[in-house]
């Protein structure tokens, strides 16, 4: 049996805290609820067995133009 990768959603810009030691379900839950507001830029350390998911709330220009 593996071990389960946790998450921690962190925001780019003031390196606030939005999520921490999260499972997957957990991670999909907060995008659920939150999809609007904060915007996926990278994935750090996504071969350890505690990721950050750096995000941003500031819209990307490319998402911008769509």
């Amino acid at each position: 049996m593996g071990t389960e990768i946790r998450y921690s959603v962190i925001l780019e810009h003031s390196q606030g805290v939005l999520l921490e030691n999260a499972t997957t379900e957990q991670l999909e839950a907060f995008w659920d609820a939150n999809d609007t507001h904060y915007f996926g830029l990278r994935l750090e350390n996504e071969n350890s067995t505690h990721a950050q998911v750096i995000v941003t709330d500031v819209m990307p220009e490319e998402e911008e133009d769509l």
